[in-house]
């Protein structure tokens, strides 16, 4: 494993990074600070922030507040270490939860401490490195690791998901739509996600995106079930999609005339509200075999 020691003696910082040779470039990655006190969370991480610009350091720093998550540039650590001349995987940035540990001895006689350590931890795993570097198209927002961690606890990498997007009403022939493009994708080894499936981040807009980000591509529902009114933020998450340069597909119902204006001249396929099971399957088998999905 890479593990490295940031030492802070008399005002300067020594690093002590590991030297030896044959260290597999998949190993985990640990940082540690020491502190010979008995620290809170907060104020040794005060100290690490301070240290770390006093020496001009930036692949780590906080994200927001000290004592939740920090950013790590994997790139710019790479560049930093000559242990890491050989990975290929280092690149882009992640979010770390520091872990906070305590080391307090005691005599035995008179329960009294005889030394007192506050340590902080960060651990960067293989499978972290993965998440966010495993579409270089789709550069993953630092405020979106947390949630998109979450998201990859339920779908890993390796699973296939699709976003389904479109006005949602729940109605019987809307809900039988859905069930038909989503027995047909679990016979493939598709999973149709819905945003509202489950809540990964605190607000809508971000939930919504760790869906986009987390899924391989989208699905695009254009019906005319109770009203004709093209919903604004469909045409917002499939550009969304778009700018990912992840692929969409665009199904209209037959009996509208046309996409939204800002859609025309996207090709499409159409469908039967009314008979989903019969006319979606050849159009769904056809569109991820041309995509090769």
């Amino acid at each position: 494993m890479f593990t490295f020691h940031f030492k802070n003696f008399l005002g300067t910082l020594d690093i002590q990074e590991p030297n030896h040779r044959g260290i597999p470039p998949e190993s985990p990655i640990y940082i540690f600070y020491r502190e010979e006190e008995e620290l809170s969370k907060h104020e040794i991480l005060r100290r690490f922030k301070r240290v770390l610009s006093s020496y001009n350091i930036t692949y780590l720093r906080p994200l927001k507040d000290l004592t939740s998550e920090w950013v790590v540039d994997l790139q710019e650590l790479k560049h930093q270490f000559i242990c890491f001349k050989d990975s290929i995987q280092l690149k882009g940035k992640l979010t770390i939860e520091p872990e906070y540990i305590q080391n307090n001895k005691f005599d035995e006689y008179n329960d009294q401490p005889v030394s007192e350590e506050t340590i902080i931890k960060f651990s960067i795993y293989q499978e972290d490195i993965q998440l966010f570097t495993s579409h270089n198209s789709n550069v993953i927002p630092e405020e979106l690791n947390k949630s998109l961690r979450l998201f990859r606890k339920d779908f890993p990498i390796n699973s296939k998901c699709a976003f389904l997007m479109m006005k949602f009403e729940d109605t019987p022939i809307q809900l039988k739509l859905i069930s038909t493009i989503r027995d047909f994708f679990k016979s493939s080894g598709i999973n149709l996600l819905r945003a509202d499936d489950k809540w990964y981040a605190d607000d809508l807009l971000s939930n919504i995106r760790t869906y986009m980000h987390g899924c391989d591509f989208g699905v695009a529902i254009f019906d005319r079930v109770k009203t004709e009114y093209f919903n604004p933020n469909v045409s917002l998450e499939i550009g969304y999609m778009m700018a990912m340069e992840k692929n969409v597909l665009l199904l209209k119902d037959t009996t509208l005339n046309s996409l939204q204006t800002d859609l025309v001249g996207k090709l499409y396929h159409e469908y039967d509200f009314q008979y989903p099971e019969k006319t979606l399957p050849l159009v769904l088998e056809k569109w991820l075999k041309d995509k090769e999905i």
